[in-house]
């Protein structure tokens, strides 16, 4: 194990390293990362309890810029969509749900590419808020992914980076919520705990890291982040999917 924990930190103090500039990323950096070298169930329920750590972070830091009226508009919306997920999941393979949030965030990346270079921003609308909302909370029930959907809306509103960071943490709870369940089902032992306590840490100095960066970095500098972090997102959702494209495409 101690090889493994020596990986889960090093990819955890990028992985915090990345969420401390942009408010979100550190589980879509750190799990690749640690999965790539480690495939140890241990390693994936480390990840999620220091990812939810990391987001705690956040929200100490950027509570003060979130909009309560804007959240409670995003994530109202996504209890329908949760409810959805989780049923269209048994009946649908996950990787088919994966190769669709893969496309749709290749499509936001290229209307927000489009949008940037016309200079244009589009204007706040209920309806983005709730359609967003209701995608995230689908895909968030279905294949247990979120983030991607909170970045595009946060792209497409043209968020300022700090009222985006702490919009970013408010999903915070759902990782909370994550925790109670896998705790319920028996799957944080020793191993676990062990793995975290030295985990956590590392995603600590990560996000300490990034604080002056955090602070000096431009609004462009920031957007284009979140579009880097959108286009790693869709990279890893479809490497995750080869296999089953491979079994698709051979039968």
């Amino acid at each position: 194990m101690n090889g493994d924990i020596l990986v889960m930190m090093a990819a955890w103090a990028v992985g915090a390293f990345i969420n401390g500039l942009t408010g979100m990323g550190g589980t879509l950096i750190a799990l690749p990362l640690i999965t790539f070298f480690v495939s140890s169930k241990t390693a994936v329920v480390v990840s999620m309890l220091t990812g939810t750590f990391v987001g705690l972070l956040t929200f100490f830091l950027y509570w003060r810029y979130i909009s309560i009226k804007e959240v409670l508009g995003f994530w109202i919306p996504a209890l329908p969509g949760i409810v959805l997920g989780v049923q269209i999941l048994k009946a649908v393979d996950m990787e088919l749900l994966e190769l669709l949030l893969c496309s749709i965030i290749v499509v936001h990346i290229v209307v927000q590419l489009v949008q940037d270079w016309l200079g244009t921003c589009m204007a706040p609308r209920r309806l983005m808020k709730y359609l967003c909302g209701f995608a995230a909370g689908f895909f968030g029930g279905s294949i247990g992914i979120n983030g991607p959907v909170m970045a595009m809306y946060a792209s497409l509103m043209c968020m300022d980076k700090d009222k985006a960071r702490g919009f970013f943490s408010s999903s915070t709870p759902s990782g909370l919520i994550s925790i109670v369940m896998v705790a319920a089902g028996g799957l944080i032992g020793k191993d676990v705990l062990t793995g975290t306590a030295w985990a956590a840490p590392a995603a600590l100095a990560g996000v300490i890291c990034a604080r002056p960066f955090a602070k000096k970095i431009r609004q462009q500098t920031f957007h284009n982040a979140l579009l880097i972090l959108l286009g790693i997102a869709a990279l890893s959702l479809f490497w995750r999917t080869l296999p089953y494209l491979r079994q698709m495409a051979g039968q």
